[in-house]
């Protein structure tokens, strides 16, 4: 499987959280229950508007823009810009490969390429809506959240 960068991890555990809050939620919010830095969560945040996949509610924090189940996983990683190719010698890139008709690995990196590609399309954020915000992310699972946002 393809790695997500720890931008986009940072942008699940944001969308996540607006996407179970009935109200706006703040960057700070989002430091504190994701363990990121504000630096980082600001530059999220900032791509996450710019894609239209959230709004700012001036001086509230920040909502989805769209329903749950209409953001992929494909925009975030878009909205993000750090997209990374399957591990393989050439980096996975098929159409970049220029050895890609002799390369035995051009099959597999195609297919993998393409299987990846549909499951970032499938997979939206109401796949992730029963899950509680309290999880650590993924980068550092040791890094606890400095409180629950489940009662918020």
């Amino acid at each position: 499987m393809k790695e997500l960068s720890i931008s986009t991890v940072l942008a699940l555990h944001a969308l996540h959280m607006m996407a179970r809050k009935a109200k706006p939620v703040s960057a700070n919010e989002i430091r504190r229950a994701s363990g990121f830095a504000m630096a980082q969560v600001k530059r999220v945040l900032k791509k996450l508007k710019n894609a239209v996949l959230v709004k700012s509610r001036s001086g509230q924090g920040y909502v989805l823009a769209r329903a749950p189940g209409e953001i992929s996983l494909e925009e975030v990683v878009q909205a993000q810009g750090e997209a990374q190719a399957p591990k393989a010698p050439c980096g996975g890139d098929f159409e970049a490969c220029a050895s890609r008709a002799t390369c035995i690995l051009a099959p597999l990196c195609r297919t993998a390429e393409s299987s990846f590609q549909e499951t970032l399309r499938s997979f939206t954020l109401a796949d992730l809506e029963d899950l509680p915000t309290s999880l650590p992310n993924c980068v550092d699972p040791h890094l606890k959240p400095s409180r629950s946002l489940e009662a918020s």
